[in-house]
């Protein structure tokens, strides 16, 4: 069995939304309805005085990437992805992404795993030359019905990555994770070591206690 780089996205290798340069994108290319625009308006007004890395915060920051999707066509999914990879790669946190590579020139697979809906997650992975795993949406007709099945993050996360090393053999005990925010706490917790990324305060005393390591951007 060999060992896996397992990775969260936003936060941890890039610096930017990844659900809110796809709706960015889709949107300028007028595809997103405006009832979609309207929804996700309210919503992110909502989330305002919530932190990102906060339970409230992150529950409407998930509401939000489902309004923002809802009824889009997969048709249009390639030519989204087109424009939202180059940003993405423009926002990708380069001391992350070195320590990942290192681990990779050891033979390492990296398996990202993030909450942003799976197509997504797969276009970007594979421009990296990495394995995506994500959200899983509701399909109705080849269109995004803005429901999904449990958002991958938390303890969904832990349920993934033992499905994907159990798929590859891999061994979770020689293993390395990436993530930034409390939620991803126990998927770092099955591998046997981890890195967090700009923790915040709370994040950086688990880390201090368990012994991961702290990468500062």
């Amino acid at each position: 069995m060999t060992p896996a780089v397992f990775s969260d996205i936003e936060g941890t290798l890039i610096n930017i939304s990844f659900p809110r340069t796809y709706f960015e994108q889709a949107r300028a290319m007028g595809i997103v309805p405006l009832s979609n625009q309207l929804q996700v308006g309210l919503l992110n007004l909502l989330s305002k005085p919530f932190s990102s890395k906060s339970k409230i915060g992150g529950i409407l920051r998930y509401l939000a990437i489902m309004a923002a999707v809802k009824n889009l066509s997969m048709e249009h999914h390639p030519a989204v992805m087109e424009r939202v990879n180059p940003l993405l790669h423009a926002a990708l946190k380069p001391k992350t992404v070195a320590r990942i590579r290192e681990y990779e020139a050891q033979g390492m697979p990296v398996i990202l795993v993030s909450a942003a809906l799976q197509q997504g997650v797969e276009a970007f992975a594979a421009t990296l030359g990495w394995r995506g795993e994500g959200t899983h949406p509701v399909m109705k007709d080849g269109r995004l019905t803005g429901k999904a099945e449990k958002p991958l993050t938390g303890a969904e996360k832990v349920v993934r990555v033992r499905s994907v090393a159990t798929e590859l053999g891999v061994d979770l005990a020689r293993s390395v994770g990436f993530g930034d925010t409390l939620s991803d706490v126990p998927f770092l917790s099955i591998l046997g070591s981890a890195y967090v990324v700009d923790p915040d305060a709370d994040l950086r005393a688990v880390a201090t206690e368990r012994g991961w390591g702290i990468i500062e951007s």
